[in-house]
């Protein structure tokens, strides 16, 4: 896709000659690449010249920060935690870091509501396997095997209260 606005983007990853014509071929009015240090240091002398000659400069910036999430985001997060989804099947299907899933849930919850979101690995229904089967009398090394879990998940597990 060409974008003739952009007059200076940044790279976060190593500039190759490959990198560089694919700046080239989207940003054809391309006069800045900014990167940081640690990739400036590796860019070979031949890319600088290649690139003045066509007046383009490369400065060092760091672009620390975090990403900035839209309140619908923000919203989804709480949404599928609702729903008993784990954090790792929302991060996948939102598309975001697992940690970034934790974080937008403790931002975006409400906090004064009295429902509390869980941030469990295991769904409701396994919880309740497992309970059924020490309802059923089987001991906690059994269930463990059974279910291919640690015997402290089973403890935990069966200490969980649900709705």
């Amino acid at each position: 896709m060409v974008n003739e606005d952009i007059k200076s983007i940044h790279s976060s990853k190593q500039i190759s000659s490959k990198e560089i014509v694919r700046f080239l071929n989207e940003y054809p009015n391309l006069e800045l690449i900014t990167c940081p240090k640690s990739i400036y240091n590796r860019i070979p002398k031949k890319y600088f010249e290649a690139l003045n000659s066509m007046g383009i400069e490369i400065e060092i910036k760091n672009n620390w920060g975090t990403i900035k999430y839209d309140e619908k985001i923000c919203k989804n997060v709480v949404r599928l935690f609702k729903k008993d989804k784990t954090a790792k099947e929302i991060a996948k299907i939102l598309n975001i870091p697992l940690k970034t899933v934790y974080y937008l849930n403790s931002k975006c919850s409400d906090k004064s509501s009295t429902e509390n979101i869980r941030k469990r690995k295991f769904h409701n229904d396994f919880i309740e396997k497992v309970q059924k089967y020490k309802f059923e009398g089987l001991k906690a090394k059994e269930i463990a095997k059974k279910e291919n879990i640690p015997i402290r998940t089973v403890y935990y597990l069966n200490s969980i209260k649900l709705n």
